[in-house]
């Protein structure tokens, strides 16, 4: 990209320049107000990198520039174009700070003169956004200082130029704004251009890592850093650097992870990648009779790996909806899902049947200004804010009001939330799951009494549970609740991975047992063996039972604590001295212990 096809950040002098010749007071508006700026040579030498102050000095071509500190209450020469003799309180030596209050400094201002050329003119720029405690309404104290400005912008003449710099216009009273003689410079986010320019200019040493040519890096960079500043962007750069990042992969993956304040993405790597490897074998050691549902998370988590899951730079690496019977390992996917990508269980977990109320929007993202829970925020928000690298879990979404639909169809789309205060949180390192029971039951009006019973039983094959309960979710979405845009931001019916019946119920008893005895040897030195006959007679207790296919894995864990762990605890509670080994078995109906 040759420097004459773009403006780079010309705009932005031109209107300080321009506003310079009419006003002696300029307002210059921008969260980008101490970034760097790109300003393009007309002789078609690299662009130069200059900070505001240094454009306000060149532009109104000022003599000196000093800045305001206002938290310091100080005062420094920032630039200073040629010798010249004054007569002042303002400090005249570069870059020695000068204890004044900012009154003394406008009253200074106000008649500085050089005594060797009149023309001279002089530029005194303030950090303004913390000037005033309250701009809206100032106290009695700071009324003094608007009232000083405000004169400063309609008596001063223009070889004096005060420029007030804030984030946002409303750090400053209408008395200023609203002046005529006061102009604001509104200062714009750094444009893909400029962007891409400022990557193109400093990434030769990392388009060598990574052996492409700068201005591919440079492209990757700019695509990947909207809304960002060129202060972030070059942090971003260095940082990439150290960590010898070699790959374009990676070097997204690092932008992402830059963005939601981190140096790491757990997406990028080696270990990753290993980890993805081995998911199914990893995933079924804790998920059991579900190898559909895990291939299909393997399938997912792979596509994320590579970058090829995601349809914008921050939206959320997976987007799962898990369906199916109750107790047959959906949220035992997800932890484990957890531990797999960031190596703990780190899962945000809401209960859409709690989230039934408008209201429910303000407890997720936080209540607006003046409501009560303000200072609070949200438990989504803060939650993605202060664990980004997790797995965000919604249980039933179907049961969830419409309002909360609308705010999880921005994170589908941009993988960005803004929280009641007004922040913005990104999911680009979540993993988002939905679950839904819809299909796998009916309910049964029996006068007054509604029961619920299941759709299926063990006899019902798996496709045909699968195809029953993708349509159930496709009615449910499309007819009941009109939003058919969320299924298809969900990937649509065809993408819903159905939990299938535990049908292998002693293999499920086995892992429970399993988990038993790790706990018994951990915590009393017992190594714990079990019959077979004791696993035989759960797993026939649970399948006679009529809630069995309604409660699935929970129902077998029940009837484990009666048969087992019940007699095991009344065991040690009694035997606290027991240690070597236990043996459990079956005596008529009854579990009984023997040491061996």
């Amino acid at each position: 990209m040759s420097n004459t096809s773009i403006r780079f950040d010309e705009e932005l002098a031109e209107n300080i320049e321009l506003a310079a010749q009419v006003s002696s007071c300029i307002v210059l508006a921008g969260s980008r107000q101490h970034d760097r700026f790109l300003i393009g040579d007309t002789n078609g030498a690299p662009p130069r990198t200059l900070c505001l102050e240094r454009i306000c000095h060149e532009r109104v071509n000022a003599v000196m520039t000093w800045a305001f500190n206002p938290a310091r209450q100080s005062l420094v020469l920032a630039y200073s174009a040629e010798k010249t003799n004054l007569q002042t309180l303002l400090p005249t030596q570069k870059d020695v700070e000068k204890e004044i209050t900012l009154i003394e400094a406008l009253d200074a201002f106000s008649s500085l003169r050089s005594t060797d050329n009149a023309a001279a003119r002089f530029a005194l720029l303030v950090d303004a956004g913390l000037l005033l405690e309250d701009a809206t309404a100032p106290h009695e104290k700071d009324f003094r200082l608007v009232q000083l400005i405000e004169h400063f912008a309609r008596s001063t003449d223009r070889s004096r130029t005060l420029f007030l710099r804030v984030a946002r216009t409303t750090s400053l009273p209408s008395a200023i704004l609203s002046s005529p003689q006061a102009r604001t410079v509104h200062i714009p986010m750094a444009s893909r251009d400029v962007r891409y320019a400022y990557a193109h200019q400093y990434s030769s040493a990392l388009a060598k890592n990574c052996a492409v040519a700068p201005a591919v890096v440079a492209q990757t960079l700019s695509d990947v850093t909207e809304d960002w500043t060129l202060d972030q962007l070059g942090a971003l750069l260095e940082t990439a650097e150290r960590q010898s990042i070699t790959t374009l992969h990676d070097l997204e993956e690092l932008a992402r992870a830059v963005r939601i304040g981190t140096t790491h993405s757990p997406w990028a790597g080696e270990q990753i990648r290993t980890a993805v490897a081995n998911a199914h074998t990893e995933l079924t050691k804790r998920v059991l009779d579900q190898s559909k549902a895990v291939d299909a998370v393997a399938l997912a988590l792979r596509k994320a790996v590579i970058g090829l899951s995601a349809a914008g730079s921050q939206t959320p690496r997976a987007v799962l909806f898990f369906s199916g019977p109750t107790g047959t390992g959906k949220t035992e996917l997800a932890k484990s899902l957890s531990q797999l990508v960031y190596g703990q269980e780190q899962l945000l977990r809401f209960d859409c049947g709690e989230l039934r109320q408008e209201h429910a929007v303000a407890r997720l993202i936080g209540a607006p200004p003046g409501y009560v829970g303000y200072d609070r925020g949200g438990e989504l928000t803060e939650g993605v804010r202060a664990k980004p690298n997790s797995v965000v879990l919604f249980d039933e979404i179907e049961k969830a009001h419409p309002r909360l639909l609308d705010v999880l169809l921005g994170v589908l789309d941009d993988g960005r939330l803004t929280s009641g205060q007004g922040e913005t949180v990104f999911f680009g390192q979540t993993i988002l799951i939905f679950t839904s029971n819809l299909g796998m039951y009916e309910e049964v009006h029996d006068g007054s009494v509604v029961t619920r019973r299941p759709s299926f039983s063990y006899d019902t094959p798996y496709e045909e549970i699968e195809n029953k309960v993708r349509q159930a979710i496709r009615d449910e979405f499309i007819t009941v609740l009109g939003r058919p845009e969320l299924l298809g931001r969900l990937g649509g019916a065809e993408s819903i991975i159905v939990f299938d019946y535990l049908r292998d119920l002693g293999r499920v008893c086995r892992k429970f047992v399993a988990s038993i005895s790790a706990s018994c040897k951990r915590l009393h030195s017992i190594e714990l063996n079990v019959d077979d006959q004791v696993i035989e007679q759960v797993v026939d207790m649970t399948r006679s039972s009529p809630n069995a296919l309604i409660l699935g894995g929970r129902g077998l864990r029940s009837v484990l604590d009666r048969v087992l762990t019940n007699p095991l605890s009344d065991y040690l509670f009694y035997n606290p001295h027991a240690s070597g080994k236990l043996q459990a078995s079956l005596e008529g109906e009854r579990t009984v212990f023997s040491t061996g």
